[in-house]
């Protein structure tokens, strides 16, 4: 299940993605497992799962790309250009799939992770964490509006 899940992720981003970008997903399943993890703790349809997986993995290789840009190095600029156009295809896969309020969620963590970087501190990024707690808080508003009823 986990490694079809992955395969069908990565061929509709790969679908989605402009082939002028040059950019490959090269996302390990072993890159997955934080997210899959996610995936399994909670109720959802498959093509969610999908759509999450998509997101999570694009922000995953954004995140690394930029991390790749330090001064001098050769393919300095195609990191940059490519982490801040895997960044804007985050935003336009996520509004496609309709996922607007968890980009809304993420947007803070997101944005002081890149402020963070730009200041030269490197900590690791794990939007598996913030989409769970999305999720989580997604499921209880679920409930509540259900009992409301």
């Amino acid at each position: 299940m986990n490694r079809q899940l992955i395969e069908d992720s990565i061929r509709q981003l790969q679908a989605e993605m402009s082939p002028v970008a040059g950019i490959q997903l090269d996302l390990s399943p072993a890159e997955c497992e934080r997210m899959l993890a996610v995936l399994e703790r909670h109720d959802l349809e498959y093509d969610r799962k999908l759509h999450l997986l998509g997101i999570y993995s694009i922000l995953t290789l954004a995140a690394e790309r930029h991390m790749e840009c330090v001064p001098h190095h050769p393919d300095l600029t195609r990191n940059i250009l490519d982490g801040d156009y895997l960044y804007s295809f985050y935003l336009q896969f996520a509004v496609k799939c309709r996922e607007l309020d968890l980009v809304a969620y993420l947007a803070p963590s997101v944005k002081k992770m890149q402020i963070r970087r730009s200041n030269g501190d490197f900590a690791e990024y794990n939007p598996a964490a913030g989409i769970d707690e999305f999720l989580l808080q997604e499921s209880r508003q679920r409930s509540r509006t259900s009992k409301a009823i």
